[in-house]
């Protein structure tokens, strides 16, 4: 029997030449007030990273309708949600560090560590996640 996931994740090369993947996030049952968050350090990482910054462009929305997202700090955001339906979030994420702790993408090659793309959804990190990757055209 499969189990659906609770947080689902979709990346997509987006622009090869501009080293931007695409991130759709959703977030099958959000709390009303959901927290996200990426990591400043990895382990095996003696540098702060702040892989947040490489972030653009993110929005927040239940079906056709927007809602608000504050960033909180460097690599913290909230939403102010319906806990009732789901949360999709998109956003994109320059990736142009050929580190194995970070994200690279050109017309050669595309690779990807978790904690540089994947926003962790606070307070659901046990429950089921699926990861699909597209791509490119």
């Amino acid at each position: 029997m499969k189990t659906a996931a609770s947080v689902r994740y979709q990346v997509t090369p987006a622009d090869l030449h501009a080293h931007l993947f695409e991130v759709t996030l959703t977030v099958a049952r959000p709390a009303a007030s959901q927290r996200l968050q990426l990591p400043a350090w990895i382990p095996g990482s003696y540098l702060i990273r702040e892989f947040a910054r490489h972030v653009h462009g993110i929005a927040a929305r239940q079906g056709k309708r927007k809602v608000q997202l504050q960033q909180i700090d460097k690599h913290t955001w909230d939403v102010v949600c319906s806990p009732d339906r789901a949360l999709t979030l998109q956003y994109t994420v320059y990736a142009f560090d050929a580190s194995v702790r970070t994200a690279w993408l050109d017309t050669h090659r595309g690779f990807f560590n978790g904690t540089s793309l994947l926003l962790r959804v606070l307070g659901q990190e046990d429950l089921v996640h699926r990861l699909d990757v597209t791509a490119p055209s």
